[in-house]
This record gives structure tokens, C-alpha cells and sequence, in this order.
């Protein structure tokens, strides 16, 4: 596989992952009606809490201007990477306990898709980590 392929498959995959937390997000916004109570906040099967709308638009903003600028790429699937992994294990705590004034709400359709995430992120980076130190390579050896 070139590097042209090898990036735009890259930036597809950083575009589908930027597309569905930014529509998760900004829809998200729309069901936070105030006489719900905690937990009955759901976008299809995912939890609509504040927190976790705003976390996700940010996401999926961060991901759109990193597929603009695929120099951006490696950074943002690293940030993911930590950032969903991080997520992911908090979700998890935070679904196998029933615990009031939990912010963000999480639950296991929530923990599967940030894990998910956070593989395809991890991916991602080392893909172009490897890319970028091959790229890197070549261009000392012509020198």
C-alpha cells in the first residue's frame, strides 16, 4: 500500500469516526429535556447527558479540522486514544455501579462505542507513526 492510499484510507477513517460523535453530540443537545429523570436521557441506545454531548461535539470538531489537515491526524488519534481509553474504563466503573450525580451517565452502549474508538484510534496512530518513521527513513537514506 503507497502512502497515498495508506493516507486517504486514514482520513476516511478519521472522518467516520469525527461523523459519528459529532452527530451523536449536536443531536444529543436536543434530548435534554429537564423533566427527565437521570439515565432516561437516550439518543437511540446512547446516553444524552451535557457532559458527554459537549465531549463528543469537541471530539467530532477536533476530527473534521484533522482530516482537513491530515498533518493533524497522528496527534488527534493519539488524543483519542487516551482520551476514550480513559472514557471507556470510566464508563465502565460508572455502569457496574448505580451511582447518583454521576455527570456524564454512561452506559454499556456508551462504553462499547468509546472502546471501539479507542482501538480504531490506537490504530490509527501507530499506522501513521509507522508511516511517518518510514517517510523519515527514506529521506535520510537520499541523502
Amino acid at each position: 500500500m503507497n502512502r497515498r492510499t495508506a493516507g486517504s484510507l486514514l482520513r476516511a477513517v478519521v472522518l467516520v469516526i469525527a461523523l459519528v460523535h459529532l452527530v451523536l453530540g449536536v443531536l444529543g443537545f436536543f434530548f435534554l429535556p429537564e423533566a427527565n429523570q437521570v439515565g432516561e436521557n437516550t439518543l437511540w441506545v446512547f446516553s444524552a447527558t451535557g457532559m458527554l454531548d459537549v465531549i463528543r461535539t469537541v471530539i467530532g470538531v477536533l476530527g473534521l479540522v484533522a482530516v482537513v489537515k491530515p498533518s493533524a491526524i497522528p496527534a488527534y488519534s493519539w488524543l483519542i486514544f487516551v482520551a476514550f481509553t480513559g472514557l471507556t474504563a470510566f464508563g465502565v466503573l460508572s455502569a457496574g455501579t448505580d451511582s447518583a450525580g454521576d455527570a456524564v451517565n454512561l452506559n454499556w452502549a456508551d462504553n462499547v462505542l468509546h472502546g471501539l474508538t479507542a482501538l480504531v484510534a490506537l490504530v490509527v496512530g501507530i499506522v501513521t507513526t509507522r508511516v511517518s518513521a518510514r517517510r523519515q527513513s527514506k529521506t535520510t537514506e537520499n541523502v
